[in-house]
């Protein structure tokens, strides 16, 4: 079953998720042992992520629904990246 849902995810989801406006990455993150997964999508902006959140959901319900799984909880982040400046060793 995890199988076909990791399928489903790579052959179904991320293309229809390519086409979201402002889409940039997504990840799955797999348990096999617990037959559990999480999905991370990244967006460009927080404002293509509120004109996608309708779509974003029928890709998601879509595709639970195809790999027989069932979505627990839904939840939003901000994303903060750092740019570290590390001195050169020469």
């Amino acid at each position: 079953m995890v199988d076909h849902a990791v399928d489903t995810y790579r052959m179904v989801t991320l293309p229809r998720m390519q086409d979201l406006e402002g889409f940039c990455s997504a990840s799955l993150f797999v348990d096999r042992e617990l037959g559990r997964a999480v999905s991370s999508v990244t967006y460009d902006s927080h404002e293509a992520m509120n004109r996608s959140r309708e779509a974003a959901r029928t890709v998601r319900m879509d595709s639970a629904r195809d790999a027989h799984a069932q979505v627990l909880d839904v939840a939003e982040f901000d994303l903060v990246l750092a740019h570290l400046r590390v001195p050169e060793m020469a």
